[in-house]
């Protein structure tokens, strides 16, 4: 749209360092280019108001497994470029032509499209878990009719009745079990019309596949039995753990630690093993040169090692890390509190990592390597630019540029440029919570370290308290530094609900390690707005103007994670407080379950907010949001929590539903976790994980969970394969590509790991075959009684108390395990609050 705008295009590898073939202002057309045997360009072309075209021909002198076609209208040092605000460039007919005379051969790869036409099964119409079944819970399945798929040619049937199916053995093709579909209803988030098959009273063990009698429509095979994930051979919860060893900072990856996978690929030396880094005098989101960031705005160095990597650029994050941080130690804590946490224990082979014998529960060691880094991130008094807001925590540690996917630290394009973000209110109250949380689970095991958690965090949340102000309004919160460069909000506006979780966890500890300011922090929980109670909406950050998000918590928002501890120590708590936890808990779980029973594919998540509208050019995004699979994830956690209160079946089948859809009863008939289903993700979007595009790396391990479908498809990848334009009638709940290239649909994460370890530590403990009953009486005293008298004797009796005598030691062992620990105690707990209830 303006005469003389200037342009420089290439195809070349996806690090720009090379470049095969480019367009050269000179001749007005395409060359090869100086990696390819030819030249630089002389100059980028001059475009003008009227259509122009430019063309070539490329001989490429070798294979090229991956490359990219790049447009680019400011080069900076390489070309001047004058772009302007405003300018617009319109491109027409763009395409690569083979001129040889060979045979077309159509491509055999989906490019990380999927859809049940790439699953490698004909006439794939009926969505399964392909994991498996529980014996003795519901199964469903669903039998689609695939017109949501839009991609040009993909197959679909017609679905206008409920229809016969078939359960088929797989070991002899024997019918052994029949039924009726329901009767076929449209299912908006996916597109399809979809008839949902309801197996729940076939509990044969043994693996078998659905078929609709009459017609060739099947699913894949899949398992009835009663240890569905928590196969000795492929134990999923050892998996989706060992995701947090492969992505530690600074520490070298070794093969005997790694679960799955081609493990001598998988293991490489590690990255940052000393990770200084610049701390900014300011938001900074890009730097004009290095010097910027280790110069003009930097105002100290600082020693951040240690800590787990986000997926994408090897960035350490506080948020990131503090949810992550609270699912897993919550995990551990929930299991501990029902008797069932010595899967946790040192040395169990739950938990593979090299601390493992040091006598502390694997778990913990593995959370303690988060938690160190996260108390390195501390303000000191000395730095000359924040040191007056001394005890706050800095947000992040970050390359100072973003990179393309080929940079990293291990190879010769990496320039080690490290930088610090200011301090947030955020990321203080994060270390606050997750520190708090920490030090009861430590106490049993090292006492000093519990004390340095437990004090750490007081003085971090009493930072906060000191340092808080009001947040002006910010329409957008991301991009908040606009604004102000020096906000403490940046990116996350909704600290109130920080601070509630943070009170809420050291509320708890205090009670617990008899500290004395607990009344303190019950008083600031107390006065939280939303103070024990939960909700199946959240707001904060992309949600400000509303109850949009349909979960129960995220980074943006964790005020359930606070809420969820109090629940799980209620006797802590007035029976009006409790009552208030319970009721709000089982009414938001029961939201959960209506939409999972509502939606054809049974994910217990949907979005039915307004409009989104982007930043910038004006880009209207309706349906799933990013992260959809980890909203599902935390919506199952509290039907698990309902199910902890109650005992009610419907929320451990709420919790197996949605497992259901994670693993491959969704529309494209695929399962989000790597390694697991027959037609699974390979190519998550991860910083090392990049076989696709480099085969001298290594593809995921198992265990990896994905974000999943989004109308917010925004990366190029899935945009050049015509995927999430934003169409309010889209059907978002197939915008995915399984490809390392699209970060927006299939990222792995932290917390994503997190959660999905979560559920299936709980799955494991409460859907496998149950155990036979406790036979010990918990009555140490031997009064004749079994009440808190007894819970006090063996808690004294376990810290050493002098006084403390086990009258009947078989009572004590409330585990059955021929082992007194903080396991019988913890279970002996649950028995009595369950018995005054």
């Amino acid at each position: 749209n303006r005469e003389g705008m200037e342009l420089y295009s290439f195809i070349g590898n996806l690090s720009d360092s090379e470049e095969y073939f480019v367009l050269d202002g000179s001749t007005n057309n395409m060359h090869m280019g100086p990696d390819m045997g030819g030249q630089w360009p002389f100059s980028a072309v001059r475009l003008t108001t009227e259509w122009q075209t430019y063309e070539g021909i490329f001989k490429p002198l070798n294979d090229i497994e991956s490359a990219q076609w790049a447009f680019q209208y400011a080069m900076g040092t390489k070309y001047s470029g004058n772009a302007k605000s405003g300018d617009e460039i319109w491109f027409d007919d763009m395409s690569i032509e083979d001129l040889t005379d060979k045979e077309y051969v159509p491509p055999v790869s989906s490019f990380g499209y999927t859809n049940r036409g790439f699953s490698g099964l004909e006439n794939n119409f009926i969505s399964v878990n392909q994991l498996g079944y529980y014996k003795g819970l519901e199964k469903t399945a669903t039998l689609g009719n695939n017109k949501g798929d839009f991609i040009y040619g993909a197959e679909s049937i017609e679905l206008t009745d409920s229809y016969d199916y078939e359960i088929v053995r797989v070991s002899d093709d024997e019918v052994v079990y029949t039924g009726k579909t329901s009767e076929p209803k449209k299912d908006a988030d996916s597109g399809d019309t979809v008839c949902i098959i309801d197996f729940s009273e076939f509990n044969e063990l043994g693996e078998y596949y659905i078929r609709i009698k009459g017609e060739n429509w099947r699913s894949f095979p899949f398992r009835i039995g009663t240890d569905i994930y928590s196969d000795s051979k492929h134990n999923m919860l050892t998996n989706a753990l060992n995701y947090f060893y492969q992505n530690r900072s600074g520490a070298d990856i070794e093969s005997e630690y790694i679960t799955s996978g081609e493990k001598d690929k998988l293991a490489h030396a590690g990255f940052h093993k000393t990770d200084t880094g610049y701390v900014q005098t300011q938001w900074k989101g890009e730097y004009l040169a290095d010097d910027e960031a280790t110069n003009y705005y930097a105002s100290s160095k600082l020693d951040a090692s240690g800590g787990w990597y986000r997926s994408g650029d090897h960035s350490k994050n506080m948020t990131d890390g503090g949810i992550s941080v609270w699912t897993l130690q919550n995990m551990y804590e929930r299991a501990a509190e029902s008797g069932k946490g010595k899967k946790f224990a040192d040395g169990s082979g739950t938990v593979v990592i090299p601390e493992s014998g040091n006598k502390y529960p694997d778990i913990l060691d593995e959370c303690r390597y988060e938690l160190d880094f996260m108390s390195r991130m501390k303000v000191q008094p000395d730095e000359k630019t924040w040191g007056k807001y001394s005890g706050m925590y800095y947000h992040c540690i970050n390359d100072h540029i973003w990179r393309s996917l080929t940079d990293r630290p291990d190879n010769g394009n990496y320039e080690d440029i490290r930088v610090i973000k200011p301090p947030t209110f955020a990321a203080t109250l994060n270390y606050a919570a997750c520190a708090a949380q920490g030090a009861r689970l430590w106490k049993a095991y090292d006492a000093e370290y519990a004390d340095k958690l437990l004090e750490s965090a007081k003085e971090a949340y009493q930072a906060y308290k000191a340092n808080w102000y009001k947040a002006e309004s910010y329409e957008y919160a991301n991009e908040v530094s606009l604004y102000d460069p020096k906000s403490m909000y940046s990116p996350d506006d909704e600290v109130s609900a920080d601070a509630y979780w943070a009170a809420c966890e050291l509320y708890i500890t205090s009670k617990l390690m008899e500290d004395e300011d607990a009344a303190d922090y019950l008083a600031d929980l107390s006065d939280y707005k939303n103070a024990f109670t939960f909700s199946p909406r959240i707001t904060g950050g992309s949600n400000q103007f509303g109850e949009f998000t349909f979960t129960l918590f995220r980074s943006e928002n964790i005020a359930a994670a606070g809420s969820l501890s109090l629940l799980m120590h209620k006797y802590l708590l007035t029976d009006e407080q409790i009552e208030m936890l319970n009721s709000s808990l089982l009414e938001t779980a029961d939201d959960f379950i209506n939409e999972e029973e509502s939606q054809g594919y049974g994910i217990p998540y949907k979005y039915d907010g307004p409009v989104y509208e982007n930043p910038g050019p004006i880009i209207y995004y309706t349906g799933f949001e990013a992260d959809s699979n980890g909203y599902a994830l935390n919506n199952m956690i509290a039907m698990a929590y309902a199910y902890d209160i109650t005992g009610d079946d419907k929320y451990l089948n709420g919790v197996t539903r949605g497992m259901d859809y994670l693993l491959g009863n969704n529309p494209m008939s695929y399962s989000f976790i790597s390694g697991y289903g027959s037609y699974c993700t390979k190519n998550p979007s991860h910083e090392y994980w990049q076989y696709e595009i480099n085969k001298s790396l290594p593809q995921a391990p198992d265990g990896v969970i994905v974000s999943g479908p989004t109308a917010k498809a925004i990366d190029p990848y899935v945009r050049a394969m015509g995927i999430g334009y934003g169409n309010p009638n889209d059907p978002s709940e197939r915008f995915y590509a399984d490809s390392v290239e699209s970060w927006s649909t299939n990222e792995a994460s932290l917390s994503g790991n997190a959660s999905l370890a979560w559920i299936v530590s709980f799955l494991q403990d409460e859907a496998s075959e149950k155990p036979s009953a406790n036979s010990a009486s918990g009555d140490v005293n031997a009064d004749g009684e079994f009440n808190t008298a007894d819970l006090v004797m063996l808690q004294k009796w376990l810290l050493g108390k002098p006084d403390a005598v086990l009258k009947n030691w078989k009572a004590a062992d409330y585990c059955n395990d021929n082992v007194i620990d903080t396991f019988d105690l913890c279970l002996m707990r649950k028995a009595i609050i369950v018995s005054k209830q």
